[in-house]
């Protein structure tokens, strides 16, 4: 089982911007990057079932 990669060997890396923005990009294309003020946490889903 490989080890994950430390932060300078991630495909991917992310910054704040002074605003407040969340930036991730992509380390090897430059133009593949997104931009977000808005996050959600991920976690356990619940199914609804219908009445």
């Amino acid at each position: 089982m490989e080890s994950a990669p430390n932060e300078s060997q991630a495909e991917y890396g992310s910054f704040t911007t002074g605003g407040g923005d969340v930036v991730i990009y992509d380390r090897e294309n430059p133009e593949a990057w997104l931009q977000s003020n808005y996050a959600v946490d991920i976690g356990a889903t619940s199914e609804r079932t219908s009445a």
